[in-house]
């Protein structure tokens, strides 16, 4: 499916429903390509939109039982900008992330103005704001020089870590449309200058083979995760750190294990509601 690069997606039909089995859904919405947000209700319950430019042919696409299916004919609009669109602020301290319909906070706060667009990465979800909180955290005792952000999505890792006062920042993402977001997110915040941006498959890019971290950034998903851990281990500097979410609750042990078999110490954990954010050293 094509893509615009200015973060406009000319969908024509949308298709929505909701479930209690996120990953089942993920699953099997992979084989449409298209572009996907997913917003969680609860802690239970996550509701799918799925835009497509072409009615989409649903002919032998199982879904999870409870999902009950409605596809629409849209307007021309960017449906998913759109659906962005009056989201509250989120506040992870020292963080304040914000759309362009909120004002930025004075007083001490790191204000973050975000627009995903087609990216991941408002700050709603609880990946991203485990990571957040794992970063906050970790930067009250250190201050990493070499960072890299894998998986960027709209950029908001780096940023978050620029705006903290880190100045040596490699951020990349498989998909160029999360790039060209997080560039303009990072113009959008002030810390280009900071960041280093480009389309990458995990940490497969010249530009990480002679680098060594004191800290990567990955909010992925868990079989990623755990297929990196060995490049994690290579490419980070001895007591550095790794944070990283995407992690179904049930699925952070086995993320563990393989961290753990790497010669990684866990450090800390966070669980917001179905995610479970994890922070490692070397």
């Amino acid at each position: 499916m094509s893509k615009s690069t200015d973060g406009y997606m000319p969908a024509t039909w949308k298709m929505s429903f909701a479930t209690v089995d996120k990953a089942a859904a993920e699953e099997a919405l992979e084989a449409f390509g298209a572009t996907i947000w997913a917003t969680d209700v609860d802690n239970q319950v996550t509701r799918f939109e799925v835009y497509f430019e072409t009615e989409p042919d649903l002919t032998g696409f199982v879904l999870p039982a409870d999902a009950k299916v409605e596809v629409i004919a849209l307007p021309d609009k960017d449906w998913v900008s759109e659906s962005q669109k009056g989201l509250p602020p989120v506040i992870v301290l020292p963080f304040y992330l914000h759309g362009s319909h909120d004002a930025p906070r004075g007083g001490g706060w790191l204000n973050i103005e975000m627009e995903a667009g087609n990216a991941f990465g408002s700050g709603h979800h609880g990946t991203t704001q485990g990571c957040l909180a794992l970063l906050a955290a970790h930067m009250k005792t250190h201050r990493p020089r070499h960072i890299a952000d894998i998986g960027c999505g709209s950029g908001v890792l780096a940023i978050a870590a620029a705006k903290a006062g880190c100045r040596d920042i490699l951020a990349s993402d498989n998909d160029p449309i999360a790039v060209a977001m997080s560039t303009a997110n990072m113009r959008l915040n002030g810390v280009t200058p900071r960041i280093t941006c480009f389309t990458a498959e995990g940490m497969a890019h010249r530009a990480y083979q002679a680098k060594r971290f004191d800290l990567i950034l990955a909010n992925i998903l868990a079989a990623p995760l755990r297929d990196l851990a060995a490049d994690f281990k290579c490419h980070l500097r001895p007591h550095g750190r790794v944070i990283v979410s995407g992690i179904l609750n049930e699925q952070a042990r086995r993320v563990m294990a393989r961290y753990r078999a790497h010669d990684f110490t866990a450090q800390r954990k966070i669980v917001i509601g179905a995610w479970t954010s994890l922070c490692f050293k070397r």
